[in-house]
């Protein structure tokens, strides 16, 4: 069965599916105090172009990670911990190429190690058999929701190895004073945030218990070719309603977290029409933007989402096109 899926879906279309999971994240507007086709939101030193340039130059990455997933998953008794490991050596050649692409510019370096274990562990799932989504037959989804469930379970067990593992090191290196800190390594020393790595071990909880419930639920009332930005607007507010987002604190602190979750709450809760809705939305953008405040962490949640999305069938890449007129041009 898993040999069957793996030769209907490469690891070049799974890879296809993560970047243009970026794409549509990046394109859909407006977003609050993020790079989209209206603005550069919050950022001076990127634009829509860098992060396109971006996710073309992670894709071909993104299918070794798939890859590297197959061949553990074909392994008897392999260990999570091989596997991080594996997918943490293709990863430090991603952000090289991402880095190279945008002449520095950091678009997608969260993105990338989210996508590196999620996208190793669809390898798994699909090298080791246990996906049974695709062997419906031919024009059905890649992956059912158990799937996506199993995927995460392998996601959780291998960011715990990671977390425990970074989280002992970045404590040893702040004792012998050789720490060189990334922003979420500062958040988490200062405020006990453990970011990226906290949410890859616990099995993205939002992903799993918010953002795909909704997409499923939602997908009932739609084809999964209509167009998705609205959708996706509102997804995006209900992550950045509830998203412990260590963007948002590098760039506010803790306050602007706690004023920014509770203003998107009470948005969420309106159910504004989408006429109002973007209105509302890009008054916020600007708001942000003033504030420097960038909630980068929900938009990174957002594409993840959008690749399972694809996976289970609940979009098609044209519902990623947003063809409806207040959606921007670009």
């Amino acid at each position: 069965m898993a040999s069957n899926n793996v030769a209907l879906w490469s690891s070049e279309q799974l890879a296809h599916f993560a970047a243009a999971s970026l794409v549509a994240e990046a394109r859909l507007t407006p977003k609050p105090g993020l790079v989209d086709r209206r603005t550069n939101g919050a950022h001076t030193d990127m634009d829509l172009g860098t992060f396109l340039a971006s996710a073309a130059a992670l894709e071909p990455l993104f299918a070794e990670y798939v890859s590297a997933g197959v061949r553990w998953g074909h392994a008897e008794d392999g260990e999570p911990a091989a596997l991080a490991d594996e997918l943490r050596r293709i990863g430090v050649r991603a952000e090289h190429a991402m880095f190279t692409a945008t002449d520095g510019v950091n678009t997608h370096k969260g993105a990338n190690f989210m996508f590196a274990l999620v996208l190793g562990a669809v390898g798994a799932v699909l090298g080791a058999g246990d996906a049974d989504g695709a062997s419906v037959g031919a024009g059905a989804p890649l992956f059912s929701p158990a799937d996506t469930a199993r995927t995460l379970e392998l996601v959780s067990a291998m960011g715990a190895c990671l977390l425990d593992r970074d989280v002992r090191a970045l404590l040893t290196s702040v004792r012998t004073g050789g720490a060189q800190l990334t922003h979420g390594e500062a958040v988490y020393l200062e405020q006990g945030l453990k970011g990226a790595r906290g949410e890859a071990a616990r099995g993205y909880p939002l992903l799993t218990e918010a953002l795909l419930p909704y997409f499923r639920l939602r997908a009932d009332g739609r084809e999964p070719n209509d167009d998705a930005s609205e959708l996706l607007l509102r997804a995006l507010v209900k992550l950045m309603a509830q998203l412990e987002d260590t963007n948002v604190v590098h760039r506010g602190g803790m306050g602007a977290l706690v004023e920014h979750r509770a203003y998107c709450r009470k948005l969420d809760v309106r159910e504004l029409d989408e006429e109002q809705l973007i209105e509302t939305l890009l008054a916020y953008d600007d708001e942000l933007t003033r504030r420097n405040v960038s909630p980068g962490g929900a938009a990174d949640l957002l594409s993840l989402g959008v690749f399972f999305g694809l996976l289970e069938g609940i979009f098609t890449l044209d519902a990623l096109d947003y063809r409806r007129p207040w959606t921007f041009a670009g």
